[in-house]
């Protein structure tokens, strides 16, 4: 039987994981190499700030493997021998493989800022929960989320309405916040922000972050937790076991690698060469069946099929105090409605997995 390992267990790899007989039906072994536990990022922002339950966007992985024919080996990828096909896991342990797949999210880009290490980022993941705990130990603390961005704006505005925060700064180094929503979206959320007192600092660079203060040319701003929403990059992992680079591991359109064809990669962590993607939930989901569809013809020998971008695609910012901002193209609206919609979309895409983990 042909070896599949699936490193990680994201977005795309939860469909293989769900759909994991009719690969086993093809003639594979189904190996799993991730944490037990998967943390949604579609919902981090609001977990992270308080709003909901820490478990709101959380899946089991050990629940779900153990009800599909998967090998799950709770750890981390820590090297890899590309030309012996052979990974070692953070326990020590070998895992041989006829055939790999990358989907281990993405991290926040920090190669040209100074940042310390009690600095909170906004990926992975498991950094911003600490988030609510920090918290929880300053009461009436001043936070300053860096990142004018989709991320820096959810958790600007759930800070924003929290208990106990007296401040929130959010600093963006270009000329406005939400540089990719459409013009009346981006003035809509100016005027929340100053509704909710966030003081707004835009054509702001940042030299350095400390734990506490961040450091411009101006001088320094003081705080007692800094929250860095900045540009990502994929994990320095791939670049150290030589499969990718900052922009992640290098895939055709049939999302395999482009040196290596038993390597495959999506979400965040795969750098899609026919043109650039951004780093959003929406291409890991999308490419799951297609990672799916791909294996199964393999197993076949069959013509691979290949993975084609939206053009455009739905996404809503849940902005606290139960409102949010739906965007699609240039059409946007704002309000209770968008974030009704947000909460069913979230909800039925996490009961899909959750389901397929319950006897």
């Amino acid at each position: 039987m042909p070896e599949l390992l699936l490193v990680g267990a994201g977005h795309a790899h939860l469909h293989l994981i769900a759909h994991a007989a009719d690969l086993v039906a093809a003639g594979y072994r189904v190996r799993v190499l991730a944490p037990p536990s998967f943390d949604y990022s579609g919902v981090a922002s609001a977990t992270a700030a308080g709003s909901l339950p820490a478990s709101t966007g959380r899946i089991d992985i050990r629940a779900l493997c153990a009800l599909q024919p998967v090998d799950l080996v709770e750890a981390t990828l820590v090297d890899l021998d590309v030309p012996g096909q052979v990974a070692t896991t953070s326990t020590g342990e070998t895992l041989s493989y006829d055939v790999l797949s990358f989907n281990v999210g993405s991290v926040v880009d920090t190669r040209d800022l100074p940042v310390d290490d009690q600095v909170l980022r906004v990926k992975p993941l498991s950094d911003l929960a600490e988030l609510s705990a920090r918290l929880e130990a300053v009461p009436g603390a001043t936070v300053t989320v860096i990142g004018g961005g989709s991320t820096g704006l959810e958790l600007a505005t759930h800070l924003s309405v929290r208990p106990g925060v007296a401040r929130v700064r959010l600093v963006e180094a270009g000329p406005t916040i939400g540089a990719d929503l459409p013009a009346g979206a981006r003035r809509r959320l100016v005027r929340l922000l100053a509704r909710r007192g966030v003081e707004v600092l835009t054509n702001t660079s940042v030299r350095e972050i400390t734990g506490r203060e961040v450091l411009l040319d101006s001088g320094p701003l003081p705080h007692d937790v800094a929250l860095l929403a900045t540009g990502l990059a994929a994990p320095p992992l791939l670049q150290r076991v030589g499969v990718g680079g900052t922009h992640g591991v290098p895939v055709t359109a049939t999302l395999q690698h482009v040196d290596h064809p038993e390597i495959y990669a999506g979400g965040d962590c795969a750098h899609f060469t026919p043109q650039p993607l951004p780093r959003v939930g929406v291409h890991g989901v999308r490419q799951g069946p297609v990672l799916l569809a791909s294996l199964l013809a393999r197993a076949g020998g069959d013509p691979l099929p290949t993975y084609t971008p939206p053009a455009r695609s739905l996404s809503v910012l849940d902005l606290g105090g139960g409102v949010g901002l739906a965007v699609r193209g240039r059409w946007w609206w704002y309000g209770a409605a968008a974030l009704r919609l947000k909460e069913r979309i979230d909800i039925r895409w996490l009961d899909k997995y959750r389901s397929a983990g319950t006897p």
